[in-house]
């Protein structure tokens, strides 16, 4: 059994078709398990409704020139500029509904498929106490693996809890996020709770999966 533990990266990065993790999905094998923190889904929307704030501010612009052009009964030019900005409006949102239509898949077949991990009392209270005792200590025991981001930290401590507790086969990690999550400290309490190997792409893992079937 090979445990796979994904994070929000990956979520937004197939909504934006980015990434080729739906390959994974789609050709769904029991023998791997996928495991994800139930945090990532809310992460995730809430990314999601931040792009769609930033779309729509888009369209708001593209409409006050759209206007600004219209008023303009002189100019050939603002006769054209009009049609472009008609048809990027209607582009703008047409991707919206292809990330809208992703995300929405990629969520319902990750809960359907993948183990979700819950948050516990013990993962709260561990944060709380680096967060808001630890932050002015020397010791780096006292202090949380990824500086800035809580969201990535309580992330990565529900992965490193349950890859703990999970003693049976190889435990690989698939993030994008290299900014917080390939640095060597992360790593090393990657490798100290049984996780292996860590991934950044889809297709290093699925080559690597090939290698282990072969």
């Amino acid at each position: 059994m090979i445990t796979l533990y994904v994070e929000t990266n990956f979520l937004m990065a197939i909504a934006h078709g980015r990434d080729s993790f739906n390959i994974i999905l789609n050709n769904y094998n029991p023998s791997l398990k996928i495991v994800i923190p139930d945090i990532c889904f809310i992460e995730a929307l809430s990314t999601f409704e931040k792009e769609r704030q930033n779309r729509q501010e888009f369209n708001r612009e593209l409409n006050i020139q759209y206007n600004k052009a219209f008023r303009d009964i002189n100019s050939p030019n603002a006769q054209n500029l009009m049609q472009y900005l008609q048809q990027t409006i209607i582009f703008n949102n047409k991707i919206l509904d292809d990330i809208t239509f992703r995300l929405k898949q990629v969520i319902i077949s990750l809960i359907d498929k993948a183990e979700i991990i819950n948050m516990n009392s013990a993962i709260l209270a561990d944060l709380t106490e680096k967060t808001l005792i630890g932050s002015d200590s020397d010791s780096d025991s006292e202090k949380l693996l990824i500086q800035n981001d809580l969201m990535d930290n309580l992330i990565l401590q529900c992965i490193l809890n349950h890859a703990k507790s999970d003693t049976q086969g190889i435990k690989v990690f698939l993030s994008g996020n290299t900014k917080d999550f390939d640095k060597p400290k992360v790593q090393e309490a990657l490798r100290n709770a049984g996780i292996s190997k860590y991934f950044t792409r889809t297709q290093d893992f699925l080559g690597w999966l090939q290698s282990q079937n072969s």
